[in-house]
């Protein structure tokens, strides 16, 4: 079973309690880009840039650090989910749309943000696809719900699922899969003894 994300509010404390500059939504975002731009991660290097600044001690710092580990697990995870079920961590339906925006542009900033981080420094060197996904993804970054209305949560919405695939996308153009084995082939039983060599 994939590991579940942490509450957000408790990683988003969490993050404040040590001075961290960053929020829970853009420490998300943050990972993503850099898994996306690198394949692998080391959660060390991630964690290091989130409270890079800070000098944390004592029980929030080991509040925050378990919080962190959690969430570097899930999103590796999420990314690499066969059925593209990768989540978001942003404020629940509770929290009013315009915060919910807010760190939605948030968690954009940080994926774009760790792309950079993780060596990509040059659009212009990449796909033309990815290249596009990144600059409407720059957008989101800089929008803001304005009165918090049912328009605003359907805008809301459909910016959260473009945001998801939109991270998704890049990681896959990016960092193609790669097959472990040879994808089985239906109907071949007969020559499962002779195995060619090179």
């Amino acid at each position: 079973m994939s590991q579940s994300l942490p509450e957000y509010d408790a990683l988003d404390a969490a993050l404040r309690e040590v001075d961290a500059e960053i929020g829970a939504a853009e420490a998300q975002g943050l990972l993503a880009g850099m898994l996306s731009a690198s394949g692998e991660v080391e959660a060390s290097r991630w964690i290091a840039q989130v409270l890079a600044g800070t000098e944390p001690k004592g029980d929030p710092a080991r509040r925050c650090l378990e919080a962190l580990a959690e969430l570097y697990e899930a999103t590796r995870q999420g990314m690499d989910d066969s059925n593209l079920e990768f989540q978001l961590l942003l404020p629940d339906e509770s929290v009013a749309v315009v915060q919910r925006a807010e760190a939605l542009g948030g968690w954009a900033h940080g994926f774009i943000y760790g792309l950079g981080v993780a060596g990509i420094a040059d659009e212009s060197q990449l796909p033309k696809e990815v290249s596009e996904i990144i600059g409407h993804l720059g957008e989101v970054s800089h929008a803001a719900s304005d009165d918090g209305g049912e328009d605003d949560e359907a805008a809301y919405e459909e910016l959260l699922e473009f945001v998801r695939t939109g991270a998704l996308l890049v990681r896959e153009h990016l960092q193609p899969r790669r097959r472990s084995g040879p994808v089985p082939v239906q109907g071949s039983g007969s020559g499962q003894g002779s195995q060619r060599t090179h």
